[in-house]
């Protein structure tokens, strides 16, 4: 089920196991409070933690605690983060037995920030998708959390203050109460506020730079870029924020692969891939290519000091507007 959809699945009733996963942490957390805040209480005497690593050598101490009895609350909750164990891990029996008849009496919760196919197999385990929330679920919390705190927000600043965060909620609710504070005694929000005030994710201002650039808006991209060497003052760190950007979109360009698969071996986020392969569908491959070879001749020779970062910086970047 998507992270939306647990609410109203723990109406009726708690599932034994549930697989929390996905890459936006704030769903990941809130997913885990609802189910705390609807079947626990006395959390001294009702709750127990464990690292996924120590499942290897504690199978004993996890069973305990996910077979004791609940003390005065309804259920007991074991939360297990970071779980991935390899095909032999899950060969112990003891463990296994667990999962094929769980104790209806506890909610076992497993919080992983990456995906785990064995897991997501054990019997039993339902499975909760907290990856990047749609537009609509976006727009809905941020309108809500408004409503809550009495100003209005249009539509058009939802969508910017989405945009500027690239989707992620835990940027999206610091931003939303920084808002919040701001815009508390005129009792609304707009776009104009967002631009002012919102602190953009540099993943989207490299992406406002290269969307620029492929549209041929060559002072839009100067200025982006320009922006992000005044407020980070590191050359090298844009220079290879920059290359390995062109070297996703060329990925993503050629790729047959799907996003989950390419974010893994890309090791960035689904969001990004999915952002990427949009984006690069504005370039040739051969385009994407060239730029990201130019790069790496830039790279060489700043390495063995045929030319300065800054020289490697900008001569790559009037590659990307100029071809």
């Amino acid at each position: 089920m998507k992270f939306q959809e647990l609410k109203k699945n723990l109406i009726d009733c708690a599932m034994p196991v549930y697989l929390i996963d996905g890459e936006d942490a704030f769903f990941r957390e809130r997913a885990v409070k609802l189910i705390e805040d609807r079947y626990l209480s006395n959390k001294e005497m009702n709750y127990s933690a464990f690292e996924g690593s120590e499942l290897k050598n504690n199978v004993e101490t996890f069973i305990s605690a996910v077979t004791s009895y609940p003390f005065f609350s309804e259920k007991r909750i074991v939360v297990v983060r970071d779980y991935y164990p390899l095909a032999q891990d899950l060969k112990n029996k003891t463990l296994t037995e667990y999962f094929d008849n769980p104790e209806q009496s506890t909610v076992l919760i497993i919080v992983n920030s990456q995906k785990n196919e064995n897991v997501k197999k054990l019997k039993n385990v339902t499975y909760v998708d907290c990856g990047k929330g749609s537009d609509a679920l976006l727009v809905k919390w941020i309108e809500n959390e408004f409503k809550s705190a009495g100003i209005a927000c249009d539509k058009e600043a939802c969508f910017k203050l989405i945009e500027y965060c690239l989707s992620d909620m835990t940027k999206i609710n610091n931003e939303t109460q920084k808002l919040i504070g701001y815009c508390a005694e005129r009792k609304t929000v707009t776009a104009k506020d967002v631009e002012a005030l919102v602190v953009k994710d540099s993943d989207y201002q490299v992406y406002e730079m290269v969307q620029a650039a492929a549209e041929a808006n060559y002072k839009k991209a100067y200025d982006s870029l320009y922006d992000l060497l005044s407020k980070n003052n590191d050359e090298q760190k844009l220079f290879v924020s920059l290359y390995f950007y062109f070297r996703r979109l060329l990925f993503c360009s050629v790729s047959d692969k799907t996003d989950s698969e390419l974010a893994a071996a890309l090791g960035v986020k689904e969001y990004a891939v999915k952002k990427s392969r949009e984006q690069a569908r504005a370039f040739s491959q051969k385009k994407l290519l060239n730029t990201v070879n130019y790069f790496t001749r830039c790279d060489a020779d700043f390495k063995s000091g045929k030319i300065s970062l800054d020289n490697a910086l900008w001569n790559s970047f009037f590659k990307v507007l100029i071809g």
